[in-house]
């Protein structure tokens, strides 16, 4: 794979439900430039994804075997949101309500105002509990709850729209990642995945559980890394201890801002962001960007904004809606994504993240060694950080620094180039073996000087913190380099 230095460092996950998985769309993943695809689980059509997986990579090496030279194949995301519990059935044509309205809520085929489908009804409704139509286009407050009747009136009127879901968040139980370890997801598991996004759940325990489970369908590298979906309050104000167990996290920022007000979100966004910076995680910003564009052509002015702010706050990658797949724009959505990332990161006046503390706490011999050389790499002007990392790790806690110089990690497995995919300002090349100690620089030289953008003379900062090619013994350092 020779890299290119093509100026984006935020990311761009591509989102799909299973029902929307067909040949086409895995050809017209082939011929996108995505660093991933995120697919959300949805079990009724969750026999698509595998077939998908498959096309994906035949495609790939179809194109490989031709010499057309194809894009890298993008990583792979399954996501195991519990989606709503609730949806509206039974509606022919969008429904208006007005505020102060009194309607009802019952089953399909009852005769209810708004009638439901949900697979979920003991305990999804209360007295005194608000219901969200959509994320808030619509807000109800139950009155009275008997059995499957319910009485409710509107608070804030709207729109309701056919299949569209309902959220009652103050009825909303923690997940239970135990309902999760099915047949399904082994086969996945099976397939090679690359990250796993659990639902939102509240204890540490119960992901260092689902982690010996995993553990028994993969091994070593081709384990995914885990990522945990903050959409709640609580999970919000236990992340520094929830962020031990996993490798990142995806903020749900609509789901969020049902559980607190809205108002609070691109604050708490910053914080999150920050929050992850601090635990060397990675992290996806989420939920409805440039999702007009399901059915428009061009994008809102605000969901542009909400791009460039997600880039400039840090975050390592933005994440398409899964609507936008829905449309007939899917093409210039990720065009617009792309735009927006590469004119914010190549302003002339764009500054560093906003959120960044600039100062970070080391307290480790990996902190400090990285930190060290991400500190002499901007006094130097070095073209780009490059670290030997064989799990990953060494490169994540360069990228939380959000260093403006390009990261290269070489690693000796795929399974890891592919999972680092995510992650911000940082690219990749596999070495095939595992050269000898004081082989290593010039290896990695030769392959720089081969296939990256890196010419000879130019000035690097070489990092290891597992081997060194001064010693024969492992050791951590640092050391400015000129490429020949």
């Amino acid at each position: 794979m020779t890299l290119t230095k093509d100026g984006r460092r935020t990311k761009i996950v591509w989102s799909f439900e299973s029902r929307v998985l067909d040949d086409a769309r895995a050809q017209q993943v082939i011929t996108e430039d995505v660093d991933a695809i995120r697919l959300v689980l949805n079990r009724a059509t969750a026999d698509q994804m595998p077939r998908f997986i498959d096309q994906l990579r035949a495609l790939h090496e179809k194109e490989q075997a031709a010499g057309t030279s194809p894009k890298p194949l993008p990583s792979i995301m399954i996501d195991l949101q519990e989606g709503a519990r609730a949806s509206v059935s039974g509606l022919a044509a969008p429904r208006e309500v007005a505020f102060g309205e009194s309607v009802t809520l019952g089953e399909s085929g009852s005769g209810a105002t708004i009638e439901i489908h949900s697979r979920k009804w003991d305990g999804l409704f209360q007295e005194k509990a608000f219901v969200y139509g959509g994320y808030g286009n619509v807000v109800l407050r139950v009155k009275t709850v008997n059995g499957r009747n319910i009485s409710a009136e509107v608070v804030q009127g709207g729109t309701i729209f056919p299949e569209m879901d309902l959220h009652v968040p103050s009825t909303r139980r923690p997940p239970a990642l135990a309902e999760y370890k099915t047949p399904e997801l082994d086969g996945l598991l099976k397939k090679g995945i690359d990250f796993l996004v659990l639902p939102s759940v509240e204890s540490t325990a119960d992901i260092a559980e689902f982690r010996k489970f995993i553990a028994k369908t993969t091994t070593g590298s081709s384990t995914p890394w885990l990522v945990l979906r903050v959409d709640t309050v609580v999970v919000y104000e236990k992340l520094d201890e929830l962020l031990e167990v996993v490798d990142g996290v995806l903020i749900s920022r609509k789901d969020l801002a049902l559980s607190m007000n809205p108002a609070q979100i691109p604050m708490v966004t910053k914080e999150i962001i920050q929050r992850c910076n601090d635990h060397a995680k990675f992290v996806l910003t989420a939920s409805e960007m440039l999702g007009s564009m399901r059915r428009n052509v061009t994008p809102t002015r605000a969901e542009v904004s909400d791009i460039a702010n997600a880039v400039i706050d840090g975050t390592d990658a933005v994440v398409l809606s899964e609507e936008v797949a829905h449309g007939k724009y899917a093409s210039q959505a990720l065009q617009f994504m792309r735009r927006t990332i590469t004119d914010i990161e190549g302003s002339k006046t764009a500054e560093e993240p906003n959120w960044v503390k600039m100062a970070p706490t080391v307290s480790t011999e990996m902190d400090a060694v990285a930190f060290a050389a991400y500190r002499t790499a901007r006094r130097v002007q070095a073209k780009a950080i490059v670290c030997i990392t064989k799990a990953g790790n060494t490169a994540l806690k360069l990228a939380s620094f959000r260093a403006p110089v390009p990261i290269i990690a070489v690693t000796f497995s795929p399974d890891v180039l592919r999972k680092l995919s995510v992650v911000r300002g940082v690219d990749g090349l596999v070495l095939g073996v595992d050269p000898r100690i004081d082989d290593v620089l010039p290896v990695v030289n030769d392959r720089l000087l081969r296939d990256s953008w890196l010419q000879s003379g130019d000035r690097i900062v070489f990092i290891s913190v597992t081997l060194s090619s001064l010693s024969r013994e492992a050791s951590n350092l640092f050391t400015v380099q000129q490429l020949a």
